[in-house]
Parts: C-alpha cells; sequence; structure tokens
C-alpha cells in the first residue's frame, strides 16, 4: 500500500520566458504558471511511501509528470506516489507541468530509519476492544466495531487526529475485516447485537470511502473469532471460527469464499480440522496458510484442544491439504508474511510448556520444504498481540496477554530481526494492552488502537517510529 505525506522542505518555482510580457510585445512566450509541489511536511521511513500533488497557486490541481532527482532516491510513479529507497538520506521529488510548459516545482523529502519509540498520539473517539482496522487508500486508517461501540471512525495521518466516518447500525466486535478492489473493506461476522441479545453473525457490511458502509449478502454460517485471507484475484477466503456463543461451543471446520464480483458469498471446501483462534496468511503462490487454532472455547465440560497443525487452502481447487506441523500447538498466535516468501509464526497460547500457558517461541513456515522450524524467542511471552512488518523487513511485536509482568497486559514491544533472530524491546509509558489492533501507515509508521487494559476497551492510540 502506501504513505503518509511527507516532504520537508517545499519549492516554489516559477521562470519568465525571454521578453517583456507586456501586452505590447509580440511573439513573447507566457510566462510559466507558479507550481507547487505538494505536500511539504513531515518523514518517512525507509521503504515507505508518499503520496505527492502538483497544484497551482490557487490551489487547483495541476497535470504534471513527477520524477526524483537522485539516481539512487527511490522511485515515483506516474500517480505521484513515491516508494522510498532502503537508505536514509535527503532526496529531492520534482513536478514538471504538463498544462505550463517550464513550469516546474521541487520538494526535498526526509527519509529516516526507524526510532524504535513510542509516541503518544490524540486518543479515538470510541474506546474499542476486539475491533478492525483497515489502512484506506488515501492512508488514513477505519476503526470499525468493537465490544462498546457501532461507530466508525478514521484516523487521519495529515492532522493526526480522528474523524467520525458513519455507523454500521449494530455493535460487532470479534469479526473479520477484508480489503477489497478498489479500496473497499468487507466486514463479516463477528457478534452483534440486535435489541438486547447478542448472538454470533451470518452478515456482512461494506464499507466504501465516501459513501459508508451498506449491508453484504449473507454468510453461508455464523462465524466469530474466524480468520479471513484475501486472495490473490480479489475474493476473500472465511475460513473456521465459532458458530455460537457459549462456554463450551466447538469451532466448524467450514469455509467460504465472498466474490466482490457478485457480492455473494458461497461455501468452499472445509478444512481437515475445526479451528477458532488460528492464522491465515497468503503465500507468493497464491495458495493460503492455516496455522494452529483450537477447536473449542471450552470453558467447563468439554476437552480444549490446542492444534500443532496446519493446512494448505488451493484457490485453485478451492480444497484443503495439511502441510508441515508447527514446532508447538498453539492459538492467539500471530503469522507474517517475510518479503521472502516465507512465514514467521510467533508467540500464542499453548499447552505445550511447564508452569505458563503463554508462548515466547518463534517458528518460521518455508513454503519451498511445507515444514515449519524453530527461529528463535521472544524477550516477552506474548498471546492475543499484533505483528506488523516494518518497512525495513523487521517485525514489530506489540503488547498481547503476557506472564512475569506486572498484569497480564504487557506494556512492552520488541522489534523482531528475522535475520539475526533477535529482537529490540521498548516499554509503553502509556498503557498496558491486549485485543488491539496495529496497522502500518503509508509513511512506514505503526498505529497502535484501542483493545483492553483488562477490563472494558480503551481508546488509548500511540504511533511506533
Amino acid at each position: 500500500m502506501s504513505p503518509v505525506l511527507v516532504a520537508a522542505g517545499l519549492a516554489l518555482l516559477s521562470a519568465c520566458g525571454g521578453g517583456s510580457s507586456s501586452s505590447g510585445s509580440v511573439g513573447a512566450p507566457p510566462p510559466p504558471a507558479t507550481l507547487r509541489l505538494l505536500p511539504a511536511s513531515g518523514d518517512i521511513k525507509v521503504g515507505g511511501a508518499l503520496q505527492v500533488w502538483a497544484e497551482d497557486a490557487q490551489g487547483h490541481a495541476v497535470q504534471a509528470s513527477f520524477s526524483v532527482v537522485e539516481a539512487q532516491g527511490g522511485t515515483v510513479d506516474a500517480a505521484g506516489r513515491y516508494q522510498a529507497p532502503a537508505t536514509a538520506g535527503t532526496y529531492h521529488l520534482r513536478a514538471t507541468s504538463s498544462q505550463a510548459p517550464g513550469a516546474v516545482a521541487e520538494a526535498a523529502v526526509k527519509v529516516s530509519v526507524y526510532q524504535v519509540a513510542l509516541a503518544p498520539a490524540p486518543s479515538s473517539q470510541v474506546s474499542r476492544l476486539d475491533h478492525t482496522a483497515s489502512l484506506l487508500p488515501d492512508g488514513s486508517v477505519l476503526l470499525a466495531g468493537g465490544v462498546e461501540s457501532s461507530q466508525l471512525e478514521r484516523y487521519l495521518p495529515s492532522s493526526g487526529s480522528f474523524a467520525p466516518a458513519g455507523d454500521l447500525g449494530t455493535r460487532r466486535w470479534a469479526h473479520q475485516a477484508s480489503a477489497l478492489p478498489g479500496g473497499g473493506v468487507l466486514l463479516t461476522g463477528g457478534i452483534g447485537v440486535t435489541g438486547n441479545v447478542s448472538a454470533v453473525q451470518s452478515t456482512a457490511q461494506i464499507y466504501e470511502p465516501g459513501t459508508g458502509a451498506r449491508p453484504a449478502g449473507a454468510m453461508t454460517a455464523t462465524r466469530m473469532l474466524h480468520a479471513a485471507a484475501e486472495l490473490a484475484d480479489g475474493r476473500v477466503l472465511l475460513t473456521g471460527g465459532l458458530p455460537v456463543t457459549g462456554s463450551d461451543i466447538y469451532a466448524t471446520a467450514t469455509a467460504e469464499i465472498f466474490n466482490p464480483a457478485t457480492g455473494g458469498f458461497t461455501a468452499s471446501g472445509s478444512m481437515g480440522t475445526p479451528r477458532t483462534g488460528h492464522t491465515a496468511t497468503r503465500l507468493p503462490d497464491g495458495k493460503i496458510l492455516i496455522a494452529g487454532g483450537r477447536d473449542s472455547s471450552c470453558a467447563i465440560y468439554c476437552p480444549l484442544r490446542i492444534w500443532a497443525s496446519a493446512e494448505l487452502y488451493d484457490p485453485a481447487t478451492g480444497t484443503f491439504t495439511s502441510t508441515g506441523r508447527l514446532t508447538q500447538a498453539r492459538y492467539g498466535h500471530t503469522a507474517t508474511a517475510l518479503p521472502d516468501g516465507r512465514v514467521l509464526i510467533t508467540g500464542g497460547t499453548t499447552p505445550d510448556l511447564p508452569d505458563t500457558d503463554m508462548s515466547s517461541s518463534v517458528e518460521i513456515y518455508d513454503p519451498a520444504t511445507g515444514t515449519f522450524a524453530g527461529a528463535g524467542t521472544l524477550l516477552r511471552p506474548r498471546s492475543h498481540h499484533t505483528a506488523t512488518l516494518l518497512t525495513d523487513g523487521r517485525i514489530l511485536l506489540a503488547h498481547g496477554r503476557t506472564t512475569g509482568e506486572s498484569s497480564m497486559a504487557s506494556a512492552t514491544l520488541e522489534v523482531f530481526d528475522p535475520l539475526l533472530s533477535k529482537s529490540v524491546l521498548l516499554v509503553s509509558n502509556l498503557t498496558t494492552r491486549y485485543s488491539h489492533t496495529a496497522t502500518r501507515l503509508l509513511s512506514g509508521d505503526v498505529l497502535l488502537a484501542g483493545g483492553t487494559e483488562g477490563g472494558g476497551g480503551i481508546n488509548l492510540t500511540e504511533l511506533f517510529r
């Protein structure tokens, strides 16, 4: 996707053509129009992105071609989307008007490495727990649902503030949010409230920038705490989850596909194992890796079985086949697609450890061999945390449930380097939290929002930089 705007330095360039500009002169070319290259504030991270555009002195959009002055300064496409290089520095973007010959503007963009630091951000308008966060094409972040509210809001990186974005009509949490072609967001399943009654949903909604949320087709099954994966062709795969609420409810093995071309859901092949709390990650070949999870909520009577098994979904056939085996059974873990095509698995809740059920183990799935292998240890055990791929290839692992700290909700974050199998630790002075969201902005910064400290939802937000 792409960035929060950044350009430290703005040049207004205007030049005159040769000869007098008086109305009495003959044959003198008109002076080029004043051109501005925007935006003109902030930084982006190495590998981050920035959307730039050109305006005239009156603030009207101007058609222009864009380029990077420095040969190794990154790239910019015809639409003005700048992609920063992997090397920090100050680079210069240039806009050349397509309408006024000779009108040129430049802006300096500061590209920096991660500080591995947190900065408090303005609180969201609503306290949220078990909500979703989605990066929209314009670089804003949509916060949807949560236990406490049906309201939608957007985080606006340009102003560092939150703005209302409509209403879902009913509270929805423990759902999934998936990006659709064209910039929409599909919200599926979860727990919803009708009157005073909470129930697992088979409903779905689509949020579209500019128009808000609208109903989508009915799902083939009720699902909460399921997994969703965006397929390469724009469809969305939903797998597993719990079909109803309750203390002893078994997970489902069923799966279904949402097709944005038809707006409908259709059943797909079922997984070999019923799962909830699992992960679903798209591989370079388009298949989806389903890893771990558990088969029930199991508070009292049923056995709580946590899986080390994994499966691959093939969109071409609509079927699941087993693949490899995790080095540790786990649910509430994270799975992150790495730039080299492998998948990093971290933390989770496990039955495989003495004296604790929180895992600090890391492993990597290699699609070339179909196997999992240990890849190091986290500095803190974590479950129900977030994992965000940074623009420099490292992974930000944030908060989560833990042990060994002053509360069950963790105040710590760590940046894990998959090449070195090592982490750098930092501590939030703002809050502990789990069941929150983490969204990488176009600039490369990461927005941490909501979650719980162990009670209700919170509205505290932070920026990792």
